[in-house]
């Protein structure tokens, strides 16, 4: 039988070697991680020479399990006995080698920086983590592509200063970054927007570029500035504008003769800029007098009573005194000034009270010479009347609703609503309003107008919203009794939906058994509430105690609380007794109508401060015989006096 065994243990063993030396044989997985094994000792050996043209690798017994596995890079020194700086750090926990090598770059705050394509910046940083020695910064700007370049020097610290290309667009955004070199690491991108470049176009305040004056009239110019204000320009005439931020600039002129302007130089913070366009001024020493409308599709429609200014030109030489005056008729009247005489050539008027809306004529006159313009036709429109439309409408959660306004007036139309909901260019009417209250809503007009300003509007529409119930949960009270006058939280939730002017408050039983409201502070969590004051008489009293919300109407459920009336609590001594000189012996105090704890102090000076116990005993232990008497009490709800008395005999 022992022979069988040993057959068997030694086939095993053969078997075991065989599927060893196979596994060898085939080409082993690449660890990720060292297995944990103890290194040997190494023995002491003498020095041995080192091949330089290969890596000499001991040989060992196979599968000897002291030997860590070969097809680890750097896995093994090369004398095989010791684990190398790379398998040491593959042998730390995951957790362990990463917070090893916790590195981070960060940008600090930046966004006061108002910069110009080709102006300098320093770029502010903080890092983490152990870099190199020889590692660098470098800042990199990333445009909406999301190309990216550098623009600073490596330095090894901060801050960074960085040159933004002068190639770069202003007044667009660009992204900052800092790269690392040693690790590769990246900090966060931090948006830069870069200032704009300036330009300056002149042209004539209508918009054209000539104009005719007689002499001594005003011509008005128009600068149009684009890129980063505050501007600073300079005309050809030698006029100059320092630190601008009217756009567009207008400029008034009054030449002798004819004379063409330009824009010659505009700066802003980031340099010189372009200039474009003319304005030629034409003088004209004796000309013949020529009257006409312009931009008459400024005046197609106007409002009774509204102020507009007529847009016409007056060339050539009229006589002294000579006056401008607007006219207006209807389609087959007469015409009727409308304005004062006036001699500036811009005249501002308005339509009187009296005409009705409807198609009229307009043209403009002179006095000396008697000149008429070419007539234009204009509409006179009525002042802007909405309505909203008594609608009801009952939306569910969250859905929304459209309300009906109908508008009479010149138009375009706008309307504001009571809830804020805004809308504007109304072309049409009746027109929709889209709303979407999150409450029972009451709407009505808050504003609208039109083509005339402000009008007038009515009308009302209710929506109302079918939300979930609300309820109030009052959760257990932190006390069942308390002090009357004092204050407490109560613990509350609350479920559904209230409207936004409802208020919650803390009700309480008077002395009739009627809730009264207290007065009450709200939090998130819980109400701060003042208990009221007990009814004359009452030392202690359970009142009945409940939170209610006004809109909508809703109770929580009702709590009970023992209301007891301050400086009210009795400490009643009692006791007698028999004691050898010496011995001790124990006294009884019963409290009533107190708050807890009690503290009191006896008539021989012993006193106990904050004690729940009712009653309460305490030993004395008198030399002589002693009466025991209350001299001072107080209680949660202040103080208290002292009845009865205690009697100890000590017998000698």
């Amino acid at each position: 039988m022992f022979r069988f065994v040993f057959v068997i243990f030694l086939g095993l063993f053969l078997m075991t070697g065989y599927a060893e030396a196979q596994r060898r044989t085939v080409s082993p997985r690449k660890q990720l991680i060292a297995p944990k094994k103890k290194a040997p000792e190494p023995a002491r050996q003498a020095p041995v020479a080192k091949d330089t043209t290969k890596t000499q690798v001991p040989a060992v017994p196979a599968g000897d399990p002291a030997v860590a596995d070969t097809t680890m890079p750097s896995a093994v020194s090369a004398t095989g006995d010791t684990l190398t700086e790379a398998a040491n750090e593959a042998r730390l926990p995951v957790e362990k080698a990463d917070s090893m090598h916790a590195y981070k770059i960060t940008i600090e705050d930046i966004s006061y920086l108002s910069v110009c394509p080709g102006t300098n910046v320093t770029i502010p940083f903080k890092t983490e983590g152990p870099f190199d020695e020889d590692n660098t910064f470098i800042v990199h700007i990333i445009d909406a592509t999301g190309k990216s370049v550098p623009i600073s020097l490596p330095v090894k610290k901060s801050p960074a200063k960085a040159v933004i290309p002068s190639y770069k667009v202003g007044g667009e955004v660009y992204r900052l970054q800092i790269i690392s070199s040693i690790p590769v690491i990246k900090s966060q991108e931090v948006p830069l927007r870069l200032l704009q470049a300036p330009a300056a176009k002149i042209d004539l305040i209508d918009g054209t570029q000539t104009v005719r004056i007689m002499p001594g009239q005003e011509a008005h110019l128009r600068v149009n500035l684009t890129g980063a204000a505050p501007w600073s320009f300079r005309l050809s005439d030698s006029t100059t504008v320092l630190q601008t931020l009217s756009n567009p600039h207008y400029i008034t002129v009054k030449p002798a003769d004819v004379k063409a302007y330009r824009v010659t130089g505009v700066s802003n913070a980031c340099g010189s800029g372009t200039t474009s366009g003319e304005a030629i001024v034409n003088v004209n020493n004796n000309p013949e007098p020529k009257l006409e409308l312009k931009e008459m599709e400024k005046i197609a429609k106007l409002c009774a009573g509204v102020p507009f200014q007529v847009p016409f030109n007056a060339t050539g030489k009229y006589k002294e005194g000579n006056k401008f005056v607007v006219q207006i008729a209807e389609r087959n009247g007469a015409f009727k000034n409308i304005s004062t005489p006036d001699s500036s050539g811009y005249i501002t008027t308005q339509i009187p009270d009296s005409y009705k809306p409807g198609e009229y004529r307009l043209r403009v006159t002179s006095t000396a010479p008697y000149l008429v313009s070419q007539t234009t036709n204009v509409s006179i429109v009525s002042p802007t009347v909405a309505t909203l439309q008594k609608d009801s409408l009952r939306l569910g959660e969250n859905e929304s609703g459209e309300l009906t306004v109908k508008f009479t007036g010149g138009g375009p139309w706008f309307v504001l609503l009571s809830d804020g909901t805004y809308e504007n260019n109304i072309q049409e009417s009746p027109h929709k309003v889209k709303v979407k209250p999150f409450y029972d809503t009451n709407y009505q007009i808050s504003s609208a107008g039109g083509l005339c300003g402000v009008g007038k509007f009515s009308g009302s529409a209710k929506v109302t919203v079918k939300a979930p119930p609300a309820s109030i949960t009052l959760d257990k009270l932190p006390q069942n009794m308390v002090c009357a006058g004092s204050t407490i939280d109560i613990p509350y939730k609350t479920e559904g939906r209230y409207n936004p002017n409802n208020k919650f408050t803390v009700q309480m039983t008077d002395k009739s058994g009627r809730f009264v409201t207290l007065p009450t502070t709200v939090t998130p969590t819980a109400m701060q509430v003042k208990i009221a004051a007990a009814a004359p008489g009452d030392t202690s009293k359970i009142q009945k105690i409940r939170i209610v919300s006004s809109s909508p109407a809703v109770s929580s459920a009702i709590e009970e609380l023992e209301v007891i009336a301050p400086d009210k609590a009795i400490a009643e001594v009692s006791g007698r007794g028999t004691v050898s000189a010496g011995r001790s012996t124990r006294i009884q105090l019963r409290f009533k109508n107190g708050l807890p704890p009690w503290s009191f102090t006896l008539s021989d000076g012993t006193a106990i401060n904050g004690t729940f116990l009712n009653p309460y005993l305490i030993s004395v232990s008198p030399a002589s015989t002693t009466e025991y008497t209350i001299s001072s009490l107080k209680s949660g709800c202040g103080t208290g006096t002292g009845r009865g008395s205690a009697v100890v005999t000590v017998e000698n």
